[in-house]
This record gives structure tokens, sequence and C-alpha cells, in this order.
């Protein structure tokens, strides 16, 4: 509660005495005398409700003043918060910005070395490409005769080879033929390449126990060479594959990926045919066709 001020506790003071004058002299004295009293009283009345209501009016406006105050506090305060967000939000901005940008340039970096990667790999593959290629023989000239070469031989001299890498993992090689001799007129080297990278091949994806059976007969005026392993073989849609250029599939292992893909140039070039058959889990097969040339 308010406290009154020593005006006010005065006034009070006077007031009361007025008014107890004024009553004594109401009866005692005369009545004009205790009007007189009572007038007095009323001053000190109405002076002390006067000053009561302009101390209330001066609290009232202290307190506005305040809430005011601190209303204007509290506005720059918020300014200064919202600014401050306004600065958060331009700072994120441009750092978004930045980084747009850098992602954009990071994107045309990847793509500009894949493309370089891509290149480079065109041309290493067009050099490798040559490097084979190289040792394939010119075609005969007209009348020229090649020398005949018995293929069952070929094929056991390379298995003999590649006996003690196959002895490594536990592949067993067999070269099966009804005939002692299949003559075929042809280069005694590619021929042996021919084999050996199919032999070996196998050797290094099988990489286990097996067996690998080599076929070679005779059909009609072509000679069919098989290749079946027991190794686990690939799925249909990378079998269709394994002959092109650098290309190794699921089973991935070291390696140029030359191998097949030198095998198919140089049934290629005796205008054979050759493809493959496997399936997951049931090994690989590989089926040559060579015309016979008389």
């Amino acid at each position: 509660m308010k406290r009154f001020s020593n005006i006010q506790k005065t006034a009070i003071i006077c007031a009361a005495i007025s008014f107890t004058v004024a009553v004594v002299t109401f009866f005692v004295f005369d009545k004009y005398i205790s009007f007189a009293f009572f007038i007095l009283c009323t001053v000190f009345v109405t002076f002390i409700a006067f000053s009561g209501f302009r101390s209330s009016n001066t609290e009232l406006t202290e307190r506005i003043d305040a809430i005011r105050s601190n209303w204007r506090e509290e506005s720059e305060s918020l300014k200064k918060r919202i600014a401050e967000c306004d600065d958060n939000i331009s700072s994120l901005t441009e750092q978004n910005n930045s980084l747009r940008e850098a992602n954009a340039h990071l994107g045309d970096e990847i793509k500009r070395l894949e493309d370089e990667a891509s290149r480079r790999q065109a041309e290493m593959l067009t050099s490798e490409e040559l490097s084979y290629i190289s040792i394939l023989p010119k075609l005969p000239e007209t009348g020229e005769d090649i020398p005949a070469i018995n293929l069952i031989s070929v094929a056991k001299s390379v298995a003999r080879e590649l006996k003690k890498d196959a002895d490594k993992v536990g592949l067993t090689i067999n070269v099966s033929s009804s005939e002692n001799q299949i003559p075929y007129k042809a280069d005694r080297e590619l021929i042996r390449v021919l084999f050996r990278n199919i032999m070996d091949n196998s050797i290094k994806y099988m990489n286990r126990q097996g067996v690998l059976i080599i076929t070679v007969s005779v059909i009609g005026d072509d000679v069919f060479i098989i290749f079946k392993d027991t190794g686990e073989g690939l799925a249909d849609p990378e079998t269709e594959h394994i002959f092109e250029l650098n290309y190794q599939g699921s089973n991935r292992i070291s390696g140029n990926g030359l191998g097949l893909f030198q095998a198919k140039a140089i049934v290629n070039y005796y205008g054979g045919t050759i493809y493959a058959k496997s399936h997951s889990g049931s090994g690989m097969g590989i089926y040559i066709q060579l015309p016979i040339v008389e």
C-alpha cells in the first residue's frame, strides 16, 4: 500500500483537528465558528483528495513511462535479433549459393574427368587392340600353301605348359578327341595362343579344384573345339560380354581382360565363330567352330 507524504499527513491531522473543533464548537460555542471549522476541514479533505489524485496520476504516469521504456527496450532487442536473423539468413543463402556453384563446378569437373578417362581408355584400347592384332599374320597370297598343324598336339602341348598353374588350384585339364590327329591349316603360334588364352582364363576364374575338358572333333567341313569347366560360371547377361575388350565380370580378378577378346580375334581371322554358354553355379562352356580350308 502506498504511504502518505508528509504534507498529506499534516493535512490529515489538520482536517481531523478541524473536524473535532467544529463538532465541539457546534455544541459549546457559536455555530458560526463551528461552520467555519467545517469549511476548514472540508478544505483539508479536498486537499488530501487532490494530492492523492495527483500522486496516483503521477504513479500511473511513471508506470506508463516504465512500460513504454521496457517496450522500447524489448522492441530494440527484437529488432537486433531480427537483424541478426536476417544476417544469418543472408550468410546461409550465400553459403548455399556457393555450395551450388561448387557442386556445379564439381559436376562439370567430374564430367570432364570422365570424358578424359573415356578418351584415354579409347586411346589405350586402340593401342592394346593394335598390339595383339599385330601378331596376326597377313592373309596368304593367292596360291600360297599354308602348312597344316595337328590341333590335338597343340592342345596337349599347351595343357602341359599350364599344368603347374592348374595344379596350384587343383584343376585337371583333359584333352579329349576321337582322333589322334586333326590337321588344320593355320599358324601354329596363333592356335597355341587361342588354346592358351582360354585355358588360362579357366584356371584364373575357377581358382578351385575342378576339371576343364577340351574336346576337339571334326564334323563335315568344320572343326569344333569345346572348352567346358566345372567352375562357378557367370549369369547369362554377363556371359554375353566376356569376349569384349577389357571386360571383366562380377568375378573379376587381376588381369588385362584381353585373353578372350584376343581368342575371338584369332577365330574371326580364320573365318570361324566363337560363343559362350554359362549359368551361375554351372560352369563355363566356350564353343569354337573353324572352317576347314583345303
